[in-house]
């Protein structure tokens, strides 16, 4: 780890969501902590490049779903939304496609602040920076940008309040209206916030209220139900029994109180049963025109005929024969009242049920008391024809009323309950609306004052970002000033020649006429020719483009702008595709470009570019330098990177061969069946395979022709033939994706190949084999 006075990147705790092998990182337990030099070795593709990014978002947020924390060397913890205190400038591909425009023959502009600058502007400058980025000597003058980023943390915090609560209260009513069964769990942040929106002010409801509502929800569809009606009577014609039964009641008073004029028989007078059966049988007789008692069989004296037809006379057959007409209808009457009923309370919603029941106790108590007033006025009646003679007061009355209002109520309660049928959905909809406006008034009042205080630093923040433009735009105008356009072709053609090791390529200043701040126009420096052999370039190779944007890249961190000896420096591959005369030139220049910056970290795959890089930093102060590799491990089917101490072969190795075997090694050992782990074998085998053949066929001639020689010498044909194959056509790119064949032909043609390497050169190979232990 490193310890000194600047703050710079001690370790990498965690990396979620950079890329594919970086998506879940942690730093490695027994790796030590990043120190002033650290010398990175990765393959192509391991994730050097994706590393450099994780530095570049340290100077500016980009990747939205990027998580991190890193360490400095004060123990401070740094993640997405931390400001690290100490600038950072990384060259990777990324600053190469953003800064070298090959195709318009030109490279972004530059600015430099050389030392010929006027002092007066370069004060204002270093003045008007002070105050934008803050004094370094005094704790408390923070600067503007950090007030500013502090006022964002500030609202970002409110803003993270309000979305932690939107989001707890959202989980909240998803549960209840789920747990109703009238809503699945859906119920999300954002349509908390709109609902919210539409909330004006805080409606808490009392318990009794949230529990209808909840019932409510809870509750299914009912059919609607058919009202009570009243009793009715009649086969062709319906008439009201109630009202019937009560016409009775006033026909029977007056027939109660009716007397005839008759030969009263005191016998029959006493004996209202034997009257009756008598006056049947005296009128069965009459019809029949029988004089002989069909009970004994004897004649019927003349004198007692006559005696009962003076008893029963027409008087007396009209009223008894009135009486009649009111039973009928009065037993009509009641058959009608006994029909009558009301539904089960238990085809009504449950909170209707408890009143309805009430209501249906009543009807039955009412109807009850109905029949037994029905059946006393009608026993009433029947004894009246048999003493027609006096008059009987009526004793019994009809109480009708209560049974009619009995039906009314019921009924009542039956059309509530029918309404709620109808218009389900809506008061569903309303349940449901009200629930949420209860526990969204939960926090309405704590929302509210966040939403004042976001407003109040809305308004701050845009003064404050206006005040850091004008200071800006101040500090730009004054560097415009101060700039050396040639003073800048300069370096980068010097840092060019001390690079490529030629003089041949150039740039010259692109200039062009602009508008100026006082509206005069200005010739200004808006980009470079690029130039070869005097005439402008058409085209640059690989290799010159990446000289020309790390130059670049070296120029800019002497432009003033950056403090190289607290700063901290990432560069990834600066010599791609360089040949192996420039190499020496290119290490000697990243050498001296970055001997005196305040931490360093140079990635590479190229292994002789590392061993220069590593005969330096083991001459240097070694304890100064941190020796990694970027080593990638198949878990879950998933390739995942790890910052891992560089392999011991790589630091004591002189050649890549040996170190390229003994990963050959390693991966022949960890076949495993997967895509995953047979994927990268061919690159290797085939960088081990032509080396192999180079010092045992040393002809010049090309790998097939090598590998006839070899047959000729009576070497296993199949073997070598397999394994031409296989480090030919498997190591090439062919867009066709994945082949499934190249699992089971990795297993099998790396143990072929270590057979036939052990064939054809066997002391080599023990040697070899020796000097690789796994």
């Amino acid at each position: 780890m490193v310890r000194c006075n600047k703050r710079v990147i001690s370790r990498i705790d965690r990396i979620q969501s950079l890329g594919l092998v970086f998506a879940d990182f942690t730093w490695k337990a027994g790796v030590a902590g990043f120190r002033r030099f650290n010398l990175i070795y990765g393959w192509n593709g391991c994730g050097k490049t994706t590393l450099t990014r994780l530095f570049d978002e340290l100077s500016a947020a980009t990747l939205p779903d990027l998580s991190y924390e890193i360490e400095d060397s004060n123990g401070a913890k740094f993640g997405p939304g931390d400001a690290f205190p100490t600038p950072i400038r990384v060259f990777n591909q990324d600053y190469i496609q953003k800064n070298v425009r090959v195709l318009e023959s030109s490279a972004n502009s530059i600015s430099l602040l050389l030392g010929e600058e006027n002092k007066e502007l370069v004060a204002q400058i270093q003045q008007d920076e002070q105050e934008l980025n803050g004094d370094p000597s005094n704790p408390e003058a923070i600067g503007k940008l950090r007030e500013l980023e502090g006022y964002r943390q500030k609202k970002r915090r409110k803003e993270k309040e309000n979305d932690t609560a939107f989001t707890d209260i959202a989980r909240t009513i998803g549960a209840a209206l789920a747990s109703t069964g009238a809503a699945s769990r859906t119920y999300r942040s954002p349509q908390a916030k709109t609902d919210f929106a539409a909330l004006k002010e805080a409606t808490i409801l009392p318990e009794e209220e949230m529990a209808a509502h909840v019932l409510a929800l809870k509750q299914d569809l009912l059919p609607e139900i058919p009202e009570v009606l009243v009793p009715a009577m009649g086969e062709t014609e319906q008439v009201d029994a109630l009202q019937t039964a009560q016409g009775c009641a006033t026909l029977a008073e007056t027939l109660c109180a009716t007397t005839v004029e008759t030969e009263v028989v005191s016998q029959l007078a006493a004996n209202p049963e034997i009257s009756e059966w008598v006056e049947t049988g005296f009128h069965l007789h009459n019809r029949l025109g029988s004089g002989a008692c069909e009970f004994c069989g004897n004649a019927i004296p003349v004198e007692r005929l006559a005696q009962l037809a003076r008893h029963f006379n027409d008087a007396d057959r009209k009223l008894k024969a009135d009486i009649e007409d009111v039973l009928v209808r009065l037993r009509s009457a009641l058959i009608a009242v006994r029909a009558c009923a009301v539904p089960d309370a238990a085809r009504l919603y449950g909170e209707l049920q408890n009143t309805y029941s009430a209501k249906a106790r009543d009807f039955e108590t009412a109807k009850a008391a109905l029949e037994t007033q029905i059946t006393v006025l009608g026993q009433a009646l029947q004894a009246k024809k048999s003493q027609t003679t006096v008059s009987t007061p009526l004793q019994v009355r009809l109480d009708t009323d209560t049974l009619a209002n009995a039906i009314s109520a019921a009924n009542a309660l039956i059309s509530t309950h029918n309404v709620k049928s109808r218009e389900f959905a809506k008061l569903q909809g309303q349940s449901i609306s009200a629930i949420k406006a209860h526990y969204l008034s939960t926090i309405f009042s704590e929302v509210q004052e966040r939403n004042q205080a976001i407003a109040a630093l809305e308004e701050d923040l845009k003064r404050r970002e206006e005040e850091i433009t004008a200071l800006r735009k101040r500090i730009a105008a004054a560097r415009q000033k101060v700039s050396s356009a040639h003073a800048a072709c300069g370096h980068i053609n010097d840092g060019l020649r001390t690079f490529l090791g030629r003089d041949e390529l150039r740039f010259e200043p692109l200039v062009e006429e602009v508008e100026g701040e006082d509206g005069t126009p200005t010739e200004v420096v808006v980009g470079y020719k690029i130039m070869r052999g005097g005439i402008p370039a058409r085209y640059v190779s690989e290799g010159e483009k990446t000289a020309l944007a790390f130059v670049y890249f070296v120029v800019h961190l002497n432009d003033g702008q950056f403090p190289k000896q607290t700063g901290i420096v990432v560069i990834d591959d600066p010599i791609s595709s360089l040949d192996s005369t420039s190499l020496y030139q290119a290490f000697s220049f990243l050498k001296n470009a970055v001997l005196d910056c305040g931490q360093v970290f140079v990635l590479t795959h190229n292994f002789d570019f590392l061993k220069l890089l590593l005969n330096w930093r083991k001459s240097a102060d070694r304890g100064g330098t941190g020796f990694y590799m970027i080593k990638n491990h198949v878990r879950d089917g998933a390739r995942h990177a790890t910052i891992e101490v560089m392999d011991k072969e790589l630091l004591e190795y002189e050649s890549e061969y040996h170190y390229l075997f003994k990963r050959l090694k390693e991966m022949r050992a960890a076949q495993d069946g997967s895509i995953m782990q047979a994927y990268p074998v061919p690159n290797i085998a085939r960088k081990v395979w032509d080396t192999f053949l180079m010092f045992q066929v040393p002809s010049g001639a090309k790998p097939y022709k090598k590998m006839e020689e070899l047959k000729a010498a009576g070497h296993d044909a199949r073997k070598l033939d397999a394994i031409y194959k296989f480090t030919n056509d498997q190591s090439h790119i062919t867009g066709a994706g994945f082949d499934p064949a190249l699992v089971p032909e990795t297993q099998k043609v790396l143990g072929e190949l270590f057979e036939m390497m052990e064939a054809i050169a066997p002391g080599h190979y023990a040697i070899l084999d020796g000097a690789t232990p796994l």
